[in-house]
């Protein structure tokens, strides 16, 4: 299983944002539309991520949610057969929640920082640090929240699909 270090937080101005990202030209930049399907599962989290309604990706991961400065271990699968899957996931499991939004991604080599409207919820930063060894993601994740100014005060420690489901 791979792993990541990430926070999530509540942003008010999302186009600042993206603009201060692009503005720095250190990232390689794209967006999506995304639709996650979250699964019923006996352990951890099972979502079929549907992107640009052109492919998927069956995620699998486990991440301790008491914290707002998260370890996520994962796994991702891909597939253009994203319409079979989800035929087969609605077969086995039971879907509770589905989450809609459009995201800029930023990428530069082990760092993914995420804009999200999410639909129903609002502006949302995510940052995600892929790593081997947790004190340079640490550090990595610090300097991050110091150059984007973030507070502390404004992470969230449960995922889309929580807020979704609380929502209801």
């Amino acid at each position: 299983m791979k792993k990541n270090y990430e926070i999530k937080c509540k942003i008010d101005n999302d186009w600042e944002l993206v603009s201060f990202l692009r503005s720095q030209r250190k990232y390689y930049h794209r967006k999506e539309n995304q639709v996650d399907i979250y699964y019923r599962v006996k352990k951890g989290r099972l979502k079929l991520r549907i992107i640009n309604f052109s492919y998927g990706s069956l995620i699998g991961y486990d991440r301790d949610e008491k914290n707002d400065m998260r370890i996520s271990r994962y796994d991702v699968a891909s597939t253009s057969e994203f319409g079979e899957l989800r035929s087969i996931l609605d077969q086995h499991f039971k879907a509770i929640a589905a989450v809609e939004k459009s995201r800029d991604i930023f990428v530069r080599k082990n760092v993914r920082i995420h804009v999200d409207r999410v639909k129903k919820l609002g502006t949302f930063l995510e940052i995600e640090i892929i790593y081997e060894n947790f004190q340079k993601a640490r550090k990595q994740m610090n300097e991050l929240i110091k150059e984007l100014k973030l507070n502390r005060k404004n992470f969230i420690k449960k995922s889309y699909s929580d807020l979704i489901i609380k929502k209801r």
